[in-house]
């Protein structure tokens, strides 16, 4: 149908015929369901039932992010305290500082992206902390030491991209352990 001056009514429009020239349904007007014949509604393809969101039939479960794995306790194979002293250890000897730096991209790793943002830099930064501790410990054993005693923390913005995480202490030798007192039984 046109208008008196020959031209088309808008796209929509009532009276606008377009063009089907391989024979496909009609699409319907936004926010309604296309009908296929009889008033029944159109199918998915091989008469499937129409999806329900990316490729689901039926209710939707709620996707939860994966949780990284917690933190957990790290054995170094001796001892690193903040403390400045073993207890129950006299310090024999101080051998010096030890320093490690552990540099770090900035952005999340793949394997903690899922995470979500808050939970996946916690996770992240615990790691660097322990890797730190971890290098401290390697340095203070070839030095000959039995503890790392005062262990602090840094961290600071290398570029936009890297930051850091130095860990340092102070090695020490400590004198054996006592040997445990035994009461004699009578």
């Amino acid at each position: 149908m046109s208008n008196p001056y020959g031209q088309q009514p808008p796209y929509g429009q009532p009276g606008r015929q377009q063009p089907n020239p391989y024979g496909q349904p009609q699409h319907a007007p936004y926010g309604q369901q296309p009908q296929q014949g009889y008033g029944q509604p159109q199918q998915g393809g091989y008469g499937q039932a129409p999806q329900q969101g990316y490729g689901q039939y039926g209710q939707q479960q709620q996707w939860a992010p994966p949780q990284p794995q917690r933190p957990t306790l790290r054995h170094f194979g001796m001892p690193v305290l903040t403390m400045d002293a073993v207890p129950g250890r006299e310090t024999t000897e101080v051998l010096g500082p030890v320093v490690s730096v552990v540099a770090r991209t900035r952005e999340l790793r793949p394997d903690l992206r899922n995470a979500g943002v808050v939970e996946g830099y916690t996770a992240m930064l615990t790691d660097s902390r322990q890797d730190a501790i971890a290098k401290v410990v390697d340095m203070a054993r070839e030095a000959g030491a039995d503890a790392v005693v005062g262990l602090r923390f840094d961290c600071s913005e290398i570029t936009q991209s890297l930051s850091e995480v130095v860990a340092y202490g102070t090695a020490v030798k400590l004198a054996p352990a006592p040997e445990p007192r035994t009461e004699p039984t009578a």
